[in-house]
């Protein structure tokens, strides 16, 4: 006879459930074990995928600055750096010579020396500023130089035909004046434009032709009536008359610069009759 348990099942047939209950739970450990390591494999892939494309974007971003590079910034650094690694070498040896004191071990920094080059180096760096306090040092330092070298190398006196001036900066006082070499037909190569502004060399070459200390841009161009004056003008600076080069000057607002004018009136047109 065969046994039965106490639910009335046979231990045969029970033994036999169990079994595939076993088989079944094995294919589930194994299915899901299976599915882990097909999960873990794709995300290891995926991963290795960014890490291509991220690698793949590195080298176009690296090509493309070494083609900017190659292409723009290495020219304007070949061009750039000789003057600025010359004047950082120049300035090293000034320290170097200026600011010790004493030969030898004794060799050391001199506080007040070091601290007047300092100083001298702010106000320097700070005249090339657009700023107030870079337009006051300009004034008293660069400016008086630049313009009394270009005094001394292009003044002049001519004679022009002067129709209209017109303050174009007020807060600086600076005018503009505007005619031709000729009476009649003005053309663009015929016309001449001035620029009238204060400037220290300006009063020192005041000072030093006229004992008055002071130029004063609207009084320089009192003269100058309304219409066309016949004007002799002392002034600096290079007139130049080839178009494209007058043009190229223009746009960079390069003018040549009115000392002084003494004008004859002529005519209240633009013309002279």
């Amino acid at each position: 006879m065969t046994e039965k348990g106490k639910d009335g099942e046979s231990l045969e047939t029970r033994a036999k459930r169990l079994e595939k209950e076993a088989e079944s739970f094995s294919r589930h450990i194994k299915s899901t074990n299976r599915s882990k390591e097909e999960t873990k494999a794709d995300s290891e892939a995926s991963i290795f995928e960014e890490l291509g494309i991220l690698a793949r974007f590195s080298k176009n971003v690296r090509n493309t600055l070494g083609g900017v590079w190659d292409g723009v910034l290495e020219p304007v650094y070949s061009v750039v750096a000789p003057p600025i690694l010359w004047i950082t070498g120049k300035y090293s040896a000034l320290w170097s010579r200026f600011a010790y004191k004493g030969v030898g071990e004794e060799r050391m920094v001199s506080r007040s020396r070091a601290g007047f080059l300092v100083g001298a180096t702010l106000v320097t760096l700070l005249a090339f500023t657009p700023t107030k306090l870079g337009e006051v040092i300009r004034f008293f330092t660069v400016e008086p130089v630049v313009d009394g070298a270009m005094m001394l190398s292009s003044k002049t006196t001519g004679e022009f035909y002067l129709n209209h001036t017109q303050e174009i900066d007020p807060d600086h006082n600076v005018h503009s004046v505007r005619g031709c070499n000729s009476l009649g037909q003005c053309r663009e190569e015929d016309s001449v434009y001035f620029r009238v502004r204060p400037r220290l060399a300006h009063d020192i070459w005041k000072t030093l032709n006229y004992g008055d200390p002071f130029y004063i841009p609207d009084h320089v161009v009192a003269p100058i009536a309304p219409g066309v004056n016949k004007c002799q003008v002392t002034y600096y600076g290079y007139r130049l008359t080839t178009s494209w080069i007058s043009r190229l000057m223009r746009s960079m607002q390069v003018y040549p610069i009115m000392l002084e004018a003494e004008c004859e009136f002529i005519s209240t047109s633009g013309q002279a009759s």
